[in-house]
């Protein structure tokens, strides 16, 4: 096991809010005393005349672009700033190491946003006794698990890390096995390298476990490592998933993949066509998005008076813990089936109606939906963005779109990982994973995004995708039993839209005055918004 030397400012603590800058156990200068005491650097910011929300992220907007401002920090927020401190913490889980929010003002303001990575104490009061549990939670976040021989100067990974690709890609660099500082909670390690994630992954002595590691998302009532709603396609045994897989692959051949691409090529020039082309268009909404679920409905058969209901379901009702969430779309799905028996069609529905069970079918047809929709529109939002970063890369696609599409795809999955990390397993029996003995009940993450740019497999990398060289080999479907299903299927839906969208907007750029654009963190590392200009249009 190693570590990497930690960046600037990994120890300080920002302190916000009225009640921070007076005095007593959650005062300025009692949370000040106590942090102090845990080891941390401290700050104050003051509240903003006329305060409210939209003073404090203002103000904290400020202090990240100030020079000066610390690279990591643990922010401990009170009353009205709360709000401001969990937003910037899901924008900016690369900064936030960890969120105290104390007394948070609405009261409806006291259940941080889904997903946040970095660790998080609520507490409803400011008293002595919630004094005492931000002292605790400060002294465990700074010592951290204890690790022999951890070189002075450097530090461990933590849960934050497993969402900052720059991070991850220097602790590819640093040894492929890690141990994760997740004060209280199971231990867990995470495997950075190419082979060693892939033997994880492969691994039948871990198991599947969703009720993982607590500094990973440690929100009530949610899964530590789970994106909401997909627990149905992850954690459902080997057994019952590798059957699923069976139903959908063997009709979702790549000689019929292939043959689908007219049709998806009619699919993206229709949103193409829909841009706006004088003004700026944000094309993560506009295209990213509604592409991969118009695709997917094309793959099944789809009517398409129905397709908005399908795209509301996946993109609003998803996050919903299962059952409840798809019971709906259970009962359309069925419908579908019934139609198809009465009315064969040569769609993926019509061929697995032929010799499977209609709830085989329905489940199959779910699985697909669920898992295909978000990671093909993060490839498509992140990796547009990633082309667009350097006119070079965005030129070479240009170029020649039919002949850079398919190698340009291939980098982006690698550059991009749509899935960060791996789910957990569960170590049954102890296992030695790159000389690294983990021992059982531990827990086991791999690092997709590391292990994509693991030096060894990816020799002489530069810090952005390359679209003219020969693809490097990447995790980003998995491997093993949990690999994606809709590999192919994907592939085939980003490399036209890809191709399509250079052939006819060679000169797409980003809209003028964008200068930072927002990610979103949960177990899906997506683009909130790509603002763009389409610029002239060639049509053939």
């Amino acid at each position: 096991m190693s570590a990497v030397p930690a960046s600037g400012g990994s120890g300080e603590l920002v302190l916000l809010g009225a009640g921070c800058t007076g005095t007593g156990a959650t005062g300025r200068e009692g949370l000040a005393a106590l942090a102090v005491r845990a080891g941390w650097r401290v700050r104050t910011l003051t509240p903003p005349t006329g305060g409210g929300d939209g003073g404090w992220t203002a103000r904290l907007t400020g202090f990240l672009a100030a020079p000066d401002s610390p690279d990591r920090m643990v922010l401990v927020a009170e009353g009205r700033a709360c709000g401001a401190v969990f937003a910037l913490a899901d924008r900016h889980p690369e900064r936030a190491a960890a969120v105290v929010a104390l007394a948070p003002e609405p009261p409806a303001a006291d259940v941080p946003p889904p997903g946040l990575a970095c660790p998080v104490l609520v507490l409803p009061g400011r008293d002595d006794e919630s004094g005492r549990a931000v002292e605790r939670f400060l002294g465990e976040l700074r010592r951290g698990p204890a690790e022999e021989g951890r070189p002075v100067g450097h530090r461990g990974l933590s849960p934050a890390d497993l969402h900052d690709p720059s991070v991850m890609r220097r602790f590819a660099g640093a040894g492929p096995v890690h141990r994760l500082a997740s004060p209280g909670s199971v231990p867990t390690w995470v495997v950075t390298g190419y082979e060693a994630a892939r033997a994880v992954l492969d691994d039948p002595g871990l198991r599947g476990d969703t009720a993982t590691t607590a500094g990973y998302r440690p929100q009530p009532r949610e899964s530590a490592a789970l994106h909401p709603g997909d627990a149905d396609t992850i954690t459902v045994g080997a057994d019952e998933h590798g059957r699923l897989r069976g139903l959908v692959e063997r009709h979702l051949t790549p000689r019929w993949v292939d043959s689908l691409v007219p049709r998806l090529r009619r699919v993206t020039d229709g949103l193409l066509d829909a841009l706006p082309r004088d003004r700026e268009v944000d094309l993560v909404a506009a295209f990213a998005v509604p592409l991969p679920v118009a695709a997917l409905c094309e793959l099944l058969g789809v009517p398409e008076p129905d397709r908005p209901y399908l795209a509301d379901w996946l993109v609003r009702r998803v996050p919903t813990p299962p059952p409840a969430a798809h019971e709906d779309v259970d009962a359309y799905l069925g419908g579908l089936v019934t139609e198809r028996r009465k009315r064969p069609a040569d769609d993926l529905l019509g061929r697995m109606c032929d010799a499977l069970r209609d709830e085989d079918v329905i489940a199959a047809a779910r699985l697909l939906l669920v898992s295909g929709a978000r990671p093909t529109t993060t490839l498509l939002g992140n990796g547009v963005a990633a082309l667009l970063a350097d006119r070079d890369r965005w030129r070479l696609l240009t170029g020649d779109p039919d002949a850079v599409a398919g190698p340009a795809t291939e980098e982006l999955l690698r550059h991009v990982t749509p899935y960060p990390v791996g789910f957990a397993r569960r170590v049954v029996a102890p296992v030695d994973t790159a000389g690294v003995r983990i021992p059982a009940g531990h827990r086991v993450l791999a690092s997709l995004t590391a292990a994509n740019h693991d030096p060894t497999v990816c020799p002489g990398e530069h810090d952005g995708p390359d679209p003219g060289r020969a693809p490097y080999p990447h995790a980003s479907f998995g491997h093993g039993p949990h690999a994606c299903l809709g590999a192919g299927f994907a592939r085939a839906v980003v490399r036209t839209a890809l191709g399509t969208l250079a052939r006819r907007f060679p000169g797409l750029d980003l809209a003028p005055g964008v200068r930072e654009l927002h990610y979103r963190r949960s177990r899906v590392r997506y683009l909130l918004a790509l603002p763009v200009v389409l610029g002239p249009e060639h049509r053939a």
